[in-house]
């Protein structure tokens, strides 16, 4: 058995790089792969993704005017080219869902109902794909940055840290961060320590001491790839989110992940949470724009390492937590809504589409989750109907995980 020093041990026992079982699929088979892009604080899905025209009372931004690529309509605006760029490369890999209601209007709440259904004591959607997955993956579901609930797959996500911390726990310098002193023991010491560490392991016999074996390997594996920069970087005053992006595509192409979650705070980070003013959210709308049509191209250059093109393996999510009320409020802002917009690009995505709408009062219209057309006798999109449609892109059974949700197979190709 590989023996284990006590750095290595504390990885595993802390849970962020636990050993899984290995299931039947070879590990050479693809399987698809989810980037999530959270935009925290609530967008304005009416300087984008729902024309406000024709909602009673709402006001219109000057100069804006219909825009239609590749079949999907969105807002088109002189300041925000980037949205028109976007659509226009990549909106035939793009669907757009409109009217989707999160029923909260507060952040934390919204959070969680959009990415469990449920809310607390329940895993995200992300981490449930992560934990299905048919390979032996070191960093199932990993998080850049952004929220994330687990429950029972806890071990399945690991978070990356916004100060470095899991690169600085892989190389050994998490306790230069302590205040607590810990002076280097002498080489005995260390000795009988990885020795300790090793019995202890071995004693666990059978599959499960092989599996701590099998993740030892894979952890040193991940320590020696000096050109995975696991570091996050900033783009002047705010994160780069396409570097993020750049980072989950290296850990999808080693077949170290299979999800990965990222945030995206606006414009310098001033958030997308505007009660007061609406330009923010054109400049933020811009911005992310720019930053997806970065990542976009990254994407089409490369490989997994099953050797098909990446691009046919990963599925993108970019959403918000809420949407903001169409009618001004006494601030010239907009106030949080209960309806929103998420868009989903790429692997298994029927493109060129936008499903759902609002109604005159702003509410979201009903849908035929079949064929994605307006219907009276159909449903409010729900987090539950996008969480069912992400867990059968993933070939996960929905019905294990969701209750009482159907995929929207008008979504899938």
């Amino acid at each position: 058995m590989t023996m284990m020093n006590r750095r290595q041990f504390g990885l595993l026992s802390a849970g962020l790089l636990a050993p899984r079982r290995l299931l039947a699929r070879p590990s050479g088979s693809a399987e698809r792969k989810f980037l999530f892009i959270f935009n925290d604080g609530g967008w304005d899905t009416g300087h984008v993704f729902t024309p406000y025209w024709e909602v009673n009372d709402a006001m219109v931004e000057n100069d804006a005017q219909s825009g239609l690529a590749h079949g999907i309509p969105f807002v088109d605006h002189p300041n925000r080219p980037a949205v028109r760029a976007f659509f226009t490369q990549w909106g035939g890999q793009t669907a757009v869902l409109n009217g989707l209601e999160v029923q909260s209007i507060t952040h934390e709440r919204c959070r969680e109902i959009m990415l469990t259904g449920q809310g607390p004591l329940a895993d995200d959607w992300a981490t449930v794909l992560a934990a299905q997955s048919t390979q032996d993956l070191l960093i199932p579901h990993v998080i850049l940055d952004g929220p994330a609930f687990t429950s029972r797959f806890t071990s399945s996500a690991v978070r990356v840290g916004d100060s470095d911390q899991l690169p600085d726990l892989l190389a050994g310098h998490s306790t230069l961060r302590s205040d607590l002193i810990a002076p280097p023991l002498p080489t005995s010491a260390e000795s009988q320590a990885d020795a300790f560490v090793a019995a202890r392991a071995a004693e666990s016999g059978g599959v499960f001491g092989q599996s701590y074996a099998d993740a030892l390997d894979k952890i040193q594996a991940l320590r020696s790839w000096d050109e995975l920069n696991l570091t996050t970087e900033d783009a002047g005053c705010e994160r780069h989110i396409a570097n993020d992006c750049a980072l989950a595509f290296d850990m999808f192409s080693r077949g170290l992940s299979r999800c990965a979650m990222l945030r995206y705070q606006g414009w310098c980070d001033e958030g997308w949470d505007t009660h007061q003013g609406l330009p923010l959210q054109s400049k933020n709308f811009d911005d992310l724009f720019l930053y997806l049509n970065e990542a976009m191209a990254d994407l089409q250059t490369r490989t997994s390492h099953t050797g098909n093109p990446l691009a046919d393996e990963v599925t993108i999510v970019v959403f918000s937590e809420m949407g903001r009320e169409p009618r001004l409020n006494g601030w010239g802002g907009r106030d949080h809504w209960t309806f929103t917009s998420t868009m989903l690009i790429g692997s298994g995505i029927r493109g060129g589409q936008v499903i759902g709408g609002l109604d005159v009062n702003g509410q979201g219209r009903t849908v035929d989750l079949g064929t994605g057309g307006f219907s009276d006798g159909g449903v409010i999109m729900l987090p539950e109907h996008l969480g069912a449609t992400l867990l059968a892109l993933g070939d996960v059974d929905p019905a294990a995980h969701v209750n009482d949700a159907q995929p929207i197979g008008a979504l899938l190709s």
